[in-house]
């Protein structure tokens, strides 16, 4: 949990501040009958009780962060919806939108504080593209396709390319894009779908790989000397955690990523940090959110850090909650929320990992 290390003292500290003129007068007042100090120690408990809940809140959700809904009826809107990748100044993002059968990466302004109708992104269209990530210095995009290894021109109605899902990459050129070209085998591993890439300052590229037999794990290849390094995977993934969608921070301090096998009794997709500890990581860390026991877990994917480093962009089915009885004034708005975005479809939400990054997790 976040602030798992320092939470205890945290807790005793302000339990200590809490109760300690309590404990000065029960000292004073057990000098005198049992009773009394049992009458003094009704308070105690309840403070004490009390300090212990809400540490045990801080130390689930850091600062207890609820989700909130982002660029809902623009970026979030009736179909699925990923989460998106920014430019370093934040003025443009990239997301994928997608339907049952197929996906495509989508690119948005933002103008005068409002992100624009999003339109085709350049590079994508002709096949199924997804999860775009730009470099921190914004030179270059790598992104999931489906497009065949090697390129068949349409107009072969007997053409059957050996599609797979491998990391392509495109680079600033002017005010657009060059061609995509497809990252080399130390990357894309042979035998393995590979998805969801995410790039750090220094190059290194983490990912998903997807086995023959279905296993997921994370993955990272680093680039050195110009070229991409035979990649690794993450000491934490082993393959038997349902490991997926890795983000990383610039700097390669944090990571999030999703899993939906580390909870318990819930097989949902749950977001999770890990801290870099020295050349190795830190224990995973669930992010939980202040609506979850009220409202149930949703699934949440694909993970994004904004332009601040602190904030998670993150895909996932949540929906504003609906309570009965309603009026027919709040009916009609659910009504035309439900047009615009929230019907269940995956949208896109963002939250606050401050209290996990700052406090060591």
């Amino acid at each position: 949990m976040p602030g798992e290390s320092v939470l205890p003292l945290l807790a005793g500290t302000v339990a200590n501040m809490l109760l300690e003129p309590l404990l000065l007068r029960a000292k004073g007042k057990c000098m005198m009958t049992k009773r009394s100090c049992w009458m003094l120690s009704l308070p105690l408990f309840f403070v004490a009780g009390f300090a212990g809940r809400v540490f045990a809140l801080a130390g689930q959700t850091g600062v207890a962060p609820t989700p909130e809904i982002f660029a809902p009826g623009v970026i979030s809107g009736p179909a699925n919806d990923g989460a998106p990748t920014f430019s370093p100044d934040g003025s443009t993002l990239f997301f994928t939108r997608s339907a049952a059968q197929w996906t495509v990466i989508l690119e948005s302004h933002q103008v005068k504080g409002e992100w624009t109708k999003p339109v085709l992104a350049p590079f994508s269209g002709e096949w199924p593209d997804s999860s775009p990530a730009m470099s921190p210095d914004g030179k270059f995009v790598v992104f999931q396709s489906s497009r065949p290894v090697v390129p068949v021109s349409a107009a072969d109605d007997h053409a059957k390319p050996h599609v797979v899902s491998n990391l392509w990459r495109v680079y600033r050129v002017g005010a657009g894009w060059s061609e995509p070209k497809r990252l080399p085998e130390a990357v894309n591993l042979p035998g393995a779908s590979i998805w969801k890439p995410s790039v750090a300052a220094d190059g290194t590229i983490y990912f998903t790989g997807i086995d023959a037999k279905g296993q997921k794990r994370l993955y990272a290849s680093a680039y050195k000397e110009g070229a991409y390094q035979q990649a690794e995977p993450l000491a934490f993934s082993d393959g038997t955690t349902l490991d997926v969608d890795p983000e990383i921070a610039p700097d390669g301090s944090f990571l999030v990523f999703v899993s939906a096998g580390r909870m318990a009794g819930n097989p949902k997709d749950h977001l999770f940090l890990v801290l870099k500890k020295g050349d190795g990581w830190g224990p995973v860390t669930a992010i939980h959110f202040a609506d979850e026991e009220k409202n149930g877990y949703s699934t949440d994917d694909e993970p994004r850090l904004g332009v601040d480093h602190r904030t998670v962009y993150f895909s996932s089915d949540r929906v504003v909650p609906v309570h009965f009885p309603r009026t027919q004034e709040q009916a009609r708005k659910d009504l035309e929320r439900m047009d615009l975005w929230d019907n269940s479809n995956l949208n896109v939400w963002r939250v606050s990992i401050s209290g996990w990054v700052e406090s060591g997790a």
